[in-house]
């Protein structure tokens, strides 16, 4: 079995073990997403690798030849992992007393900007026909009500209001509440779900484990799911929450809305699903015509 990143980088630097921990810590009183945490952790570790030396210790210059070597591997790695570096290592060592490195930045990327891949209605359908009553109950809240893998991990019993039909997503990106529909069917299947793994607090729990569920759990409950069903086994999780508000949209839903669901800051972020979803477009609408007719003569003056 292949060693973890971390494992890597701390056998490099050994004294990097109690330092990450520290920050770890620290990221953790000043309430960071869990996601956000692992993320710079993560590019932490690979920078480690690559430099050989503690983050308190990375010079420009081995920052830049990092930033460099990332820039020139075949294919380029995405956008958030150069990301996810920069501002990890900047968090890391505002947060652990470093120096600031006044030259850190992102490198200029120019990417094709990429549409997100969705599963039909009847694709996504077809998924959760093939799963277990486990897989079936979490990713059917997932796609039903357009959450992130972390929201889902989080989830718990009181979130859910049977009678209202809704559910509270707590904590959710940038540490936002939401309140969300959720369908008479899914609440069946939670309910039937509940008498088979019956728990006090988290609704999602690791086999044999008394803790919550993580993000690469969703993700090997959806790949089985995919194969299940015959699906492209390449799609992700998060592919179910662009699923979903792409089918929203296709149903008539207004765009703010799909935005409020979703927990987006900026309109312009759910706009991107108008590229997707398939809206019929009413005939053309001749503007002068049209107003004419409210005019009581109906006809204009020339």
């Amino acid at each position: 079995m292949p060693k973890k990143i971390s494992d890597v980088a701390i056998e490099r630097v050994p004294s990097l073990r109690n330092r990450i921990s520290s920050f770890q810590s620290k990221l953790a009183i000043a309430h960071y997403a869990h996601g956000t945490v692992t993320d710079y952790c993560h590019a932490l570790y690979k920078a480690v690798v690559y430099i050989g030396k503690l983050p308190d210790d990375f010079s420009q210059d081995d920052v830049d030849g990092y930033l460099q070597s990332m820039l020139s591997r075949k294919p380029m790695p995405a956008e958030a992992q150069f990301k996810h570096f920069v501002y990890g290592l900047k968090c890391y060592r505002q947060t652990m007393g470093c120096p600031e490195l006044r030259g850190l930045s992102l490198p200029k990327i120019r990417r094709e900007k990429k549409l997100p891949r969705i599963l039909s209605f009847q694709q996504a359908m077809r998924l959760l026909g093939a799963c277990s009553l486990y897989s079936k109950t979490l990713l059917s809240v997932i796609y039903d009500c357009g959450l992130r893998a972390f929201e889902a991990c989080n989830l718990k019993w009181n979130d859910i209001n049977f009678d209202r039909q809704q559910v509270h997503v707590k904590k959710g990106k940038g540490g936002k509440d939401r309140i969300v529909p959720v369908s008479p069917e899914t609440l069946v299947v939670l309910k039937v779900y509940r008498k088979n793994y019956p728990s006090k607090n988290c609704i999602f729990k690791e086999f044999g484990k008394d803790a919550p569920i993580t993000p690469d759990f969703i993700r090997a409950r959806l790949k089985e799911g995919l194969v299940k069903a015959g699906l492209d086994t390449s799609l992700t999780t998060h592919s179910l929450r662009h699923s979903y508000a792409t089918h929203l949209l296709e149903a008539g839903e207004d765009i703010q809305t799909v935005q409020q669901r979703l927990g987006h800051k900026s309109v312009s972020t759910t706009m991107i699903y108008l590229h997707l979803a398939k809206i019929e477009k009413r005939q053309c609408v001749n503007l002068i015509s049209n107003n004419l007719r409210m005019l009581n003569n109906g006809t204009p003056k020339v």
